[in-house]
């Protein structure tokens, strides 16, 4: 559904070399380098010293790669144990939780790290003392490091699965949980006797929906030991139905060396409603059906609309009588408007949120944004055509609430009758409506018997199915390319600016706060690719949708059905026929 899904797990080739590496990799490193150097240089002065070597290491480092295997098994519980209530605990998912659970190191300590192991060589192949000093140094401050953090994490685990009993809290909820689209909203997050080993800090982190354009990033200090409040602003609010986490956690030391992951369920939910506009007719469809066009009225006092004459017949309204003319040509004779009388009173209002799998719009990529145009317009004719007197019944094929888990339905066609008071449902519909590829036009359009209208809202990028003999349908089209905007701008630019001293300040400033590990060249670059496959998905989807232009638009016309383009403006809904 509309950004409600929860972020999906690594892949495989992230999780598992990660998996590898960090239980065991850390610990082989230096015995690896040790021994790879020992082939390309001279080291006969320090083999005396491998019995200390490695009752250094048997003493020191294999204890830790133990408790870390004890603390693996201890910490994975609580995940596994949540996703497997939601019914999303998978192969993938289980190598995610196993991989954020070994990934004790930080960038920074794996520097620490390296740079020991490259001292290593230096001392070797230079036979200079100071060189094996410095590095001695440095893998003793990385491993000491990393062997407190492991050790206190095992037994952290205990401390923190308290959290939520007695007054230990930590919870995490939007405020307000249903809004508007566009409206202010806050995430906030209380902590209250969270444990908070000294010389950690707390952090947490959330990637969220794409769409909310908001990444969660907390840091708590020793404050959460008793009772403290954080809150952030959510950039965005675009329409949908929301699943914010769970958010990871993380025990960092103060040196940024190492982190401990922790388990909690800290997610929360946001529902986002469509903003209701005003629609507006400009003109009707030239269709050559005899049957009457639900969205034309009728007047029921004279207009300025362009008029036809005839004679006056008993039982005319008298209102009509065009007196000039009929003084004229000495007889009475009545003015008729061009558009014809409905009967209709039955309408069935469909939103087309249906997409070939593997093809088309995705959230990712746009969709959502031609999914909010539909969305408009879907609702706010339905409020017209009741303001005008019509039964409507609103029709899609749409996902479940959230919260279902493993027992939640697949996407099924929902229809809600419209009735006095039931406001609330219509916009529930809107907020939840996505693509989806179960659920054709043909299975919707069932709901059409005799004596109902049809009216059919879509941005499709294929052709629709044909109808059933005796059908109805009037068509609301967006184009896909309209309601995507203009073109946005480079992916260069996005990131540096486009002036020269946007340019220059780029090069030289940080993106986040001094000391943050994302100022660091690899989550930079990481962002950047990010940035770049983004801005390439928007301008493959735009380009599809251009060329997709119009193929709807004349197969409908080839069975002369009515057609209306949607034209949106930040205010209303326009209707131009076609």
């Amino acid at each position: 559904m509309t950004g409600g899904s929860s972020a999906p797990p690594s892949p495989p080739w992230v999780t598992l070399p990660g998996i590898a590496f960090q239980g065991c990799g850390t610990f082989l490193l230096p015995w690896v380098v040790g021994f790879v150097a020992a082939l390309f240089f001279e080291v006969s002065e320090v083999v005396e010293t491998r019995t200390a070597m490695t009752t250094l290491a048997v003493v020191v480092l294999f204890p830790v790669l133990l408790v870390q295997s004890l603390g693996l098994i201890l910490k994975t519980r609580r995940d596994l144990a949540f996703w497997r209530a939601r019914g999303e605990l998978g192969v993938l998912r289980f190598l995610d939780i196993v991989h954020d659970h070994l990934r004790v190191v930080t960038l920074r300590g794996y520097t620490l790290l390296f740079l020991g192991c490259a001292l290593v060589i230096a001392a070797l192949a230079a036979q200079w003392a100071q060189f094996g000093l410095m590095a001695t140094l440095a893998l003793l401050i990385f491993y000491a490091v990393t062997g407190w953090t492991v050790f206190v994490s095992t037994f952290l685990v205990r401390r923190f699965d308290r959290v939520g009993r007695g007054q230990a809290r930590l919870t995490r909820q939007v405020l307000p949980a249903v809004v508007v689209a566009g409206e202010t909203v806050e995430e906030v997050f209380n902590f209250a006797k969270v444990p908070i080993p000294w010389g950690y800090l707390l952090i947490v982190e959330d990637p969220n929906p794409a769409r909310l354009r908001t990444e969660s990033r907390y840091v708590v200090g020793a404050e959460a030991r008793d009772r403290t409040e954080i809150r952030g602003r959510l950039r965005a609010t675009p329409r949908g139905h929301y699943r914010l986490g769970p958010a990871r956690l993380w025990y960092q030391d103060v040196l940024g060396i190492t982190r401990i992951s922790v388990s909690t369920p800290l997610d929360a939910e946001l529902k986002v409603l469509p903003r209701m506009k005003p629609v507006e007719i400009s003109e009707a469809p030239r269709s050559h059906q005899q049957s009457p066009d639900i969205l034309v009225r009728p007047h029921r006092q004279p207009t300025d609309d362009w008029f036809r004459f005839r004679e006056y017949s008993s039982g005319d309204d008298i209102r009509r009588i065009h007196w000039g003319l009929s003084m004229k040509a000495g007889a009475m004779f009545v003015r008729q408007p061009e558009t014809r009388e409905i009967k209709t009173e039955q309408v069935v209002l469909v939103l087309d949120t249906f997409v070939p799998r593997g093809r088309g719009p995705d959230a990712t990529l746009g969709g959502d944004e031609i999914m909010d145009g539909l969305v408009e317009c879907w609702l706010g004719i339905a409020k017209r055509l009741v303001e005008h007197g019509d039964r409507v019944t609103l029709v899609a094929a749409l996902p479940p609430h959230l919260g279902g888990g493993a027992t939640a339905p697949p996407v099924g066609i929902e229809t809600l009758p419209i009735r006095a008071g039931e406001h609330a449902k219509q916009l529930d519909m809107g907020s939840r409506a996505a693509w989806q590829s179960q659920h054709d036009l043909a299975a919707m359009l069932e709901e059409i018997g005799p004596g109902t209208h049809g009216i059919v809202v879509s941005g499709r990028f294929v052709a629709p199915p044909a109808l059933k003999p005796g059908q109805s349908i009037t068509w609301l089209l967006l184009d896909p390319a309209q309601a995507l905007g203009p073109p946005d701008p480079h992916w260069i630019g996005q990131i540096t600016g486009t002036t020269p001293l946007a340019i220059l300040s780029w090069v030289f400033r940080l993106p986040h706060t001094a000391g943050a590990e994302e100022n660091a060249a690899w989550p930079r670059i990481r962002d950047t690719v990010a940035g770049m496959r983004l801005w390439n998905a928007r301008k493959s989807l735009r380009q599809d949708a251009h060329a997709r232009a119009g193929a709807v638009q004349k197969a409908l016309a080839l069975r002369g059905d009515r057609v209306y383009r949607i034209d949106r403006t930040p205010t209303r809904v326009r209707l131009v026929g076609l």
